[in-house]
């Protein structure tokens, strides 16, 4: 059976439920065997070698996520007179490639965001992208993408004294994203930064940056003697770069985010850490020969334009975004970084503007509750744990999952079930009965 890969614009109503093996996981169920077979011999001069290792790693445990034979948690009403019950399979927290997964997790970056970590102070999305020519080096160097993270943090604070003529100390979050419209290997940076800086009295001192052309060309200048030095490109391809009319070099910082606006806020964290694709922009349609459709973002310039893919490219395309095992993708500098933040008890100028959940946590420190952290998974105590999936899937769907849908009582989790054997059978009798999970093959009894 052929598949056939177009995207195209995706409509506003479409949703999706993360359960079960969807249509996305059953093409790479059927599909990737012989997606792996050639990597080595047809693609890894181009995507990188050694890299199909940790492709499969990624995903085997997407094929697997939210799979009900995988094992599932029984969740049933308390009400003794309801008794309305269901069953909810596990997920296996393939970040930045399940988009599930990653919803979640993006969500939960907004939240920490906007409630743990943005000082109360107008802040100023800045984008740095770098021309077709770099790029290929940042897919067979992942780790490229750090030091250029550390350079962009340097010239921003190097403007930022420049324009307040005395040293200040701003704040930024850093997400390295490597995917462009249709899946393209585009390596660039979002960087959410203060619209300031703080002084050695405290002061804050707002520095709304007007023309940035001058910094797009020191960055394009620091960019191109950061790749000499490390001997990634030759003088003569450097002295090219730089005599370019049009360089490929770009810094945008055109989206500016009010103190106040919360909902700003949290757009914009998650959009800066949204993964490569969404379920929410692609369907599978098989009408005799099979084919993907995949949808672009409501973005003004590719509008209406459609792309299609032949199956392999398509996995190459997706699979190239799969970051090295733990790799940071997000990186937090100045006032924000880790350190900086443990001292901000010592700042009053900066404590004042603390989001408010950083102030409750100061106030009431819980033990048991540890602040979500982008990049590193942190441990939490079970009773937070199931109240934080119950709000993100309350905040995406629009339906609590710990409430009953008939009675409306609190739901409870009776048990969690992992044996394989109990599992079929439970999965094998709901099925025989009519009363399947949403997203189970009905084929499995």
């Amino acid at each position: 059976m052929g598949f056939q890969l177009s995207l195209a614009l995706a409509p506003a109503n479409r949703v999706y439920q993360p359960r079960g093996i969807n249509a996305l996981q059953r093409l790479f169920k059927e599909h990737f065997q012989s997606f792996a077979d050639q990597y080595e011999a047809k693609h890894a001069i181009i995507y990188g070698r050694f890299r199909i290792e940790r492709i499969t790693e990624v995903v085997e445990k997407f094929i697997l996520c939210g799979d009900y034979t995988q094992g599932v948690a029984r969740i049933q009403c308390t009400n003794p007179d309801c008794k309305y019950e269901y069953f909810r399979p596990f997920s296996f927290k393939s970040f930045y490639f399940c988009p599930a997964c990653s919803q979640k997790r993006t969500l939960l970056f907004s939240q920490y965001m906007n409630e743990r970590l943005l000082l109360a102070l107008p802040h100023r999305q800045f984008v740095f992208t770098l021309p077709k020519l770099l790029r290929p080096y940042f897919r067979h160097n992942r780790r490229l993408f750090s030091e250029i993270s550390r350079i962009i943090f340097a010239i921003l604070q190097e403007f930022y004294t420049e324009a307040a003529q005395r040293p200040v100390r701003t704040g930024m979050v850093l997400a390295y994203q490597t995917s462009g419209e249709f899946l393209r290997w585009n390596p660039h940076f979002h960087c959410l930064v203060l619209e300031g800086g703080f002084d050695d009295r405290g002061k804050f001192i707002h520095l709304p940056l007007g023309d940035i052309q001058r910094m797009s060309e020191y960055f394009r200048r620091v960019i191109i003697k950061f790749f000499l030095k490390q001997q990634l490109i030759s003088a003569r391809v450097a002295t090219s770069l730089i005599n370019w009319k049009h360089s490929g070099f770009s810094v945008d910082h055109s989206i500016r985010v009010p103190a106040s606006s919360i909902k700003a806020r949290e757009a914009l964290s998650q959009y800066i850490a949204c993964p490569p694709l969404s379920l929410k922009k692609i369907g599978i349609q098989e009408n005799g020969e099979a084919t993907v459709i995949s949808f672009t973002s409501d973005n003004e310039f590719f509008a209406g334009k459609t792309e299609s893919f032949a199956l392999m490219r398509f996995l190459l395309e997706l699979t190239q975004h799969i970051p090295p095992k733990g790799c940071q993708y997000i990186r937090r500098y100045g006032l924000y970084a880790s350190r900086t933040k443990g001292k901000w008890p010592d700042k009053p100028q900066v404590a004042r503007l603390a989001p408010a959940g950083w102030k409750k946590q100061q106030q009431q420190p819980d033990p048991e509750v540890h602040p979500y952290e982008a990049e590193a998974a942190c441990s939490v105590s079970e009773k937070e744990s199931r109240s934080t999936w119950a709000r993100l899937i309350a905040q995406v769907y629009e339906v609590d999952p710990l409430v009953c849908p008939r009675c409306s009582a609190p739901l409870r989790i009776l048990a969690v079930i992992t044996d394989p054997a109990e599992v079929k059978k439970i999965l094998r009798h709901l099925v025989k009965t009519g009363r399947s999970p949403p997203g189970l093959d009905p084929s499995f009894a």
